[in-house]
Formats: C-alpha cells, sequence, structure tokens
C-alpha cells in the first residue's frame, strides 16, 4: 500500500493559486502609473500660476509632447550615444570587479590588505571623480567610461567578495579530501557559489552604472542624454527637461527587466525559491 506524506498533498494546489496571481502583477504597475500620473496631473494644474517652491511644473501631456518630438529628432543617437559608454563602463568594471573580488575573497591575506582601501574609496560620489577623470584622460569617451566602470566596480566587488566567503569551509575541505585540484575546486565550487551573489552585483551595478553616464555627460558631452538634458535646461524648456528625464528612466527601466530576464534564464532555481 502507498502512503503519501501530508506536506504533500497541498503543494501542487497552493503552486497553482500562485502562478494564478503571477500573470496579474503588471496590473498593480498599470494602477501605479496611473495613480501617478493623476496626482501629476493635479500638482501641475495647481501650480500652472506659479508660486510656491516649484515655480513651474509640465503637464504630463505637454511632457509627451515633448518625449514625441524628441523621438523624432535625435533621441535615438543620444541615446545610442549614451548606451555605447554605458555598456563599455557596466562590462569592464564588472567583470574587474569579478575577478578582483574572487582574489580578494579566497586569499585572505590580500583581503586584509586591500579591502579596507576599497571600502574607504566606495563612499565617494562619482561627481568627485569628475575633475581627476577629466586630468587623466580629457573630455572623450575614456573618461566617462571610467567614471562608469569605477561606479560599477565599487557595488559589484562587494558582491563578488561576499559571494566568495559565503561558500562553507566545509565543501572546500570535502573536495580537497575527494582529490579535486585547485583548478577543479575553482570551476565546480567557487565559481558557481559565487555567481549568484556576482550577477546580483551587476544588478544593482546596472543602475549605479546609468547614472553615472548622466553625470558624465552632463559635464562635457556634445552627445548623448545628459548633453541633451542640459541642451533644453539653458533654454529653460521645463517640459523638454523632464521628457529628457523621462526618457532616461524608463530606459533604465528596461536595462532592468532585461537583465532580470537573463538572471532567471542563468540563475532558474533563485525563481524557484522566489516562488
Amino acid at each position: 500500500m502507498t502512503t503519501v506524506a501530508p506536506e504533500t498533498v497541498p503543494a501542487a494546489p497552493e503552486r497553482a493559486e500562485r502562478q494564478r496571481g503571477q500573470p496579474r502583477w503588471w496590473l498593480y504597475g498599470a494602477a501605479g502609473v496611473a495613480a501617478a500620473l493623476g496626482i501629476w496631473a493635479i500638482l501641475a494644474q495647481m501650480l500652472a500660476g506659479g508660486g510656491g517652491a516649484i515655480q513651474r511644473l509640465a503637464s504630463p501631456l505637454a511632457v509627451g509632447e515633448q518625449l514625441a518630438s524628441y523621438a523624432t529628432d535625435g533621441m535615438v543617437a543620444d541615446l545610442r550615444s549614451s548606451l555605447a559608454i554605458f555598456v563599455a563602463g557596466w562590462l569592464g568594471g564588472g567583470i574587474l570587479a569579478a575577478l578582483v573580488g574572487l582574489l580578494l575573497g579566497r586569499v585572505t591575506l590580500l583581503g586584509r590588505m586591500f579591502l579596507p582601501i576599497i571600502e574607504a574609496i566606495r563612499p565617494v560620489s562619482s561627481i568627485a571623480w569628475v575633475p581627476l577623470s577629466i586630468v587623466w584622460f580629457g573630455f572623450g569617451f575614456s573618461s566617462k567610461v571610467f567614471l562608469v566602470g569605477l561606479a560599477v566596480f565599487l557595488v559589484v566587488i562587494v558582491y563578488a567578495v561576499d559571494g566568495c566567503t559565503r561558500i562553507p569551509g566545509e565543501l572546500v575541505r570535502t573536495s580537497t579530501m575527494l582529490g579535486m585540484s585547485p583548478m577543479q575546486r575553482f570551476r565546480n565550487l567557487i565559481l558557481p557559489g559565487t555567481l549568484s551573489e556576482v550577477l546580483i552585483g551587476f544588478r544593482v551595478g546596472l543602475m549605479a552604472g546609468w547614472g553615472t553616464v548622466i553625470v558624465a555627460e552632463l559635464v562635457a558631452a556634445d552627445a548623448g542624454l545628459g548633453a541633451h538634458l542640459m541642451a533644453v535646461q539653458r533654454s529653460y524648456d521645463i517640459a523638454a527637461v523632464m521628457a529628457t528625464m523621462l526618457c532616461f528612466a524608463i530606459a533604465g527601466f528596461l536595462m532592468t527587466v532585461v537583465f532580470t530576464w537573463v538572471e532567471r534564464r542563468l540563475l532558474p532555481w533563485r525563481l524557484e525559491e522566489q516562488r
């Protein structure tokens, strides 16, 4: 006679119930966007005559018109320029941070020597690095990539070191007892165990790097979203300024969505844990 464990009986209905609720997640986001637009429209109407801390606030309709105009006149080129800087800095800084983090996490002496230096540098804002980057690399592409790469590096390395040091010592000792070579241990134990935390660092560094792109382009650039933002700011066109900011926000949101999709394909077990 076959017996069924009591705890396994409700598992399937509970999972089905959760799956039925999952496709509706976008309704909450849509409701939030609608509420935000409504509040925005009310505030714009209230401040139409000026006064208060905010002298002028463009309406959602005016910002939408400016965004549509920008989309047909230079937005694609500016977005391509900003994305080129971001991708180069994000990948370069993130990969370097992952490698250095693995080294500092596994070699205790190096970690004790250099991690305090990294922790001391991390609170320094990206804006404070702008003058130094200009002195070192000038006003071109390299200085902006340096700023983005540095911002991403200082985020990802924390996750890389943390993921590397979280690997239980019992597993390392067991792998040694089983006759694994250092390279086999690194490839089959250390690297997979650290990958999850590194990808979280890449996701957090996504927004850190994207925000730094705008900072870098605000200082000196003749193309990109930051350069366009400065141009419309000089003309005091509030709707155009907010439209550029909205373009920046939408691009960042889409990048996060794409990276989350890739992360779930690389680490499917994390999705199961979240369920």
